[in-house]
């Protein structure tokens, strides 16, 4: 018997997970990567030795290549030219979710939004974790799915995290909860316009039906204009005051009244997560693990002890009365808007990067009153310097570290300097994880 063959596009982590499992599954299997580096010679040259075909540099080469089956990273998008030719070729183009999906079994809860589905997801792993089950979260948070699917069984709970650039490319993806958290323009280079961004995240519950469920943003008016398309029960949470049913938060109380008609009750003093937008992601992440079948003991044990994620509104540390704060998941501008509001003020705010579409001014009414000095860095300081300097004092700097010396010469006890930088971090560093160790790692060796 001929074994199948396979075309996988870009070899980060997600890309060498998917060509791990393909060679494992018996497929032969070529991959491309655009760039060339010494981390990817390396990953070339394992990958070579258990039998694939690595090209870097480029995808064209491979393409004389008959495969039956394209796997795409997140990172590549399906517009790209080397993959309109392999569908004009007739070949299968699918992303790693849906492969992931296709050769898992178990309970998938599918979380996506512009903002806190990492959080979201989190905690919804740790409830599963509690609940006894064999559980997984997995996803854009930073396990591939295709990784653990040889370890899941009837019984598994999976927590994934998803991207607008994941849904793009689903096919069959079916979860048993999705969640849609709430839209703010962001990723719009990849999706052309808001518009593209809301298709794609409305995908999440593209093949869902009747017995499926939809746990969404009561609040969020671009999430419920979405709604009316979709087949699954829609089940709401919202901040803004008390809900037939859903979830809700009323006299300091997570109150849950759920679609089987029973009903929960969890004292906000109980969870430790702090902010209006870590009220949300709660209220998310219970109704997401009872509708995936989890008692309300291991959903109220789980609430109690997540204590939140690397990178979120992270503390790092106290120095002469002054407050440092790591929020460098803060990626734009609705981000950094809830980290103002869940932060005391007053606040002297390291933000800059690579900007976004949209620019910065949609954060002025949280800056205005809360931070008494900005500073900015990177590429987007003159972008953001031009939106919010008739707002407050704005110094620039280069760099973060210089920003950041900046920051604790003008620091009084009783001041925060938060990193929540409102722009991505490729002009400077390699991931938002990255900036976010420097940052601790320059605070920590502060004076």
């Amino acid at each position: 018997m001929i074994p199948h063959r396979a075309h996988v596009f870009g070899l980060g982590v997600t890309g060498r997970a998917t060509v791990d499992w393909l060679l494992r599954n018996g497929w032969m299997v070529i991959a491309t990567d655009d760039n060339v580096s010494p981390a990817l010679e390396i990953t070339a040259q394992e990958l070579k030795a258990f039998g694939a075909e690595i090209l870097l540099g480029g995808h064209r080469g491979a393409l004389e290549k008959h495969v039956d089956l394209v796997v795409l990273s997140p990172g590549i998008a399906p517009s790209t030219p080397a993959i309109q030719e392999r569908i004009r070729q007739g070949s299968e183009v699918i992303g790693e979710v849906e492969l992931g999906w296709r050769n898992s079994r178990g309970t998938f809860a599918a979380i996506t939004g512009a903002n806190g589905k990492s959080t979201t997801t989190a905690l919804t792993g740790k409830i599963f974790e509690l609940s006894g089950r064999k559980s997984f979260t997995v996803g854009n948070i930073g396990i591939p799915l295709i990784e653990i699917a040889d370890s899941t069984d009837e019984d598994s709970l999976i927590a994934l995290e998803i991207s607008s650039y994941q849904l793009e490319t689903i096919v069959g993806f079916r979860p048993k909860v999705a969640a849609l958290l709430n839209i703010t323009p962001d990723h719009l280079e990849r999706h052309g316009d808001l518009e593209g961004y809301c298709r794609a995240k409305a995908r999440v519950w593209k093949n869902q039906e009747s017995e499926d469920f939809i746990v969404f943003n009561a609040d969020d008016p671009l999430v419920v204009e979405r709604l009316p398309e979709a087949k699954s029960q829609k089940v709401p949470f919202s901040l803004a005051g008390p809900l037939t049913f859903g979830g809700w938060l009323e006299k300091g109380q997570f109150t849950f009244r759920f679609p089987d008609g029973s009903s929960l009750l969890i004292a906000r003093g109980e969870a430790s997560l702090p902010g209006k937008h870590n009220e949300a992601n709660i209220l998310a992440a219970v109704l997401i693990a009872k509708l995936s079948g989890v008692e309300n003991s291991a959903i109220v044990e789980g609430v109690r002890s997540f204590k939140g994620l690397s990178h979120r509104l992270e503390p790092v540390r106290e120095l002469n009365g002054v407050k440092y704060v790591n929020d460098s998941k803060a990626t734009n501008t609705d981000a950094g808007r809830w980290a103002l509001m869940a932060t005391e003020a007053p606040v002297i705010l390291l933000a800059g990067g690579r900007p976004k579409k949209g620019g910065f001014k949609p954060i002025r009414d949280a800056i205005e009153g809360k931070v008494k000095l900005l500073i900015v860095f990177g590429e987007a300081s003159d972008e953001i310097l031009q939106d919010l300097g008739d707002l407050l004092p704005v110094v620039k700097r280069e760099t973060m570290a210089e920003a950041l010396e900046l920051a604790k010469s003008e620091a009084y006890p009783g001041d925060t300097i938060l990193l929540s930088p409102l722009c991505a971090s490729f002009d400077q560093f390699r991931s938002f994880v990255h900036r976010g160790d420097v940052f601790k790692e320059l605070v920590k060796n502060l004076k």
